[in-house]
């Protein structure tokens, strides 16, 4: 049996599996970095991916966007970074050569305070977490499938703990309509281990449906994941002219998660850019073969989120 035709069962098996755990209720989750999304395009379009997927991003949204002919042609390197809320900093790189992928994220969480059980002041420490992903894709007609392995660390002060995972998913566009539909499961595998407790990792299940018009992008999807409620998200970008690009995106949350984001249990004020908490908006500049990405995450009380991308094709 030739190894694609192997290949299309077992995703399917791990969608499958996959799929039970994130309906559960939710549990606590380690590695909480890998929520954080990937570039910003995706952040602008409210991480509503899975089903667009056409670029470097694949290989956190959906890894079936590296299948041969989907997407953008050629070989292709992407480059980002958020300066996060509470001095935290995110960057990533990746790069694809389809139908092969490769992607490396890094986190940190800057300076901390340390205390003890009695709340004294015990010094500073800093923690980082790192996630390093290999992806495939095929074609198999108008269906694209895909898949990718991750390894994923942690350090907090002098502890370290690591974790495998798998990352699966399929696209399917219709033929004569711009629309493409997108499911696709991160982050399904091992416990992260700090000592003597393990915490499962964010396991999300993401089904969502993308149409494509002469100048706009729409795009709409429902995140599963194992440690929250169900969630919608929606993006849209725009070309207004050549070389531009403007994105805005939206997911919803429960009104007691966005009470504390927003800081009201506090006395937050709701006012001000910071405080459009589910809201994302993005910036895209694309010149030849070049392309500048921007998008913004308002944090509430915390803060906003700003995450720059650069990338660039080639053959």
């Amino acid at each position: 049996m030739k190894s694609r035709e192997l290949f299309l069962p077992a995703l399917f098996a791990v969608l499958a599996a996959a799929a039970a755990p994130a309906a559960d209720a939710a549990e606590s989750s380690a590695a909480q970095f890998l929520k954080l999304g990937f570039g910003a395009r995706a952040l602008g379009m409210g991480e509503a991916y899975a089903a667009v997927a056409d670029d470097a991003a694949a290989l956190h949204y959906n890894p079936a966007g590296l299948a041969p002919g989907y997407g953008q042609g050629g070989r292709s390197a992407a480059f980002s970074h958020a300066w996060h809320i509470q001095d935290m900093g995110i960057s990533q790189a990746a790069y694809v050569a389809r139908p092969w992928g490769l992607s490396v994220t890094y986190f940190s969480a800057g300076e901390l305070e340390g205390r003890d059980a009695s709340q004294n002041l015990t010094g500073n420490f800093t923690a980082s977490d790192l996630a390093v992903s290999a992806g495939y894709g095929l074609a198999l007609g108008r269906l694209k499938a895909g898949a990718a392995v991750k390894y994923i660390g942690q350090k907090i002060k002098d502890s370290s703990a690591a974790a495998f995972a798998a990352d699966a998913g399929l696209l399917y566009g219709l033929d004569g309509v711009p629309l493409t539909f997108g499911v696709s499961v991160s982050n399904f595998g091992t416990k992260i281990k700090f000592d003597e407790d393990s915490f499962p990792l964010p396991l999300v299940c993401r089904a969502g449906a993308a149409y494509r018009l002469d100048k706009t992008l729409l795009a709409l999807q429902l995140d599963l994941p194992n440690d929250d409620g169900a969630s919608l998200r929606l993006g849209a970008e725009y070309a207004p002219a050549a070389g531009v690009r403007l994105r805005l995106g939206y997911k919803t949350s429960s009104s007691a998660d966005k009470d504390a984001i927003l800081g009201k249990e506090l006395g937050g004020s709701g006012s001000g850019v910071s405080n459009l908490f589910g809201f994302f908006a993005g910036l895209g500049l694309i010149y030849r073969d070049f392309s500048l990405d921007y998008a913004l995450t308002p944090y509430g009380e915390l803060g906003n989120a700003h995450r720059f991308s650069f990338a660039f094709r080639f053959e």
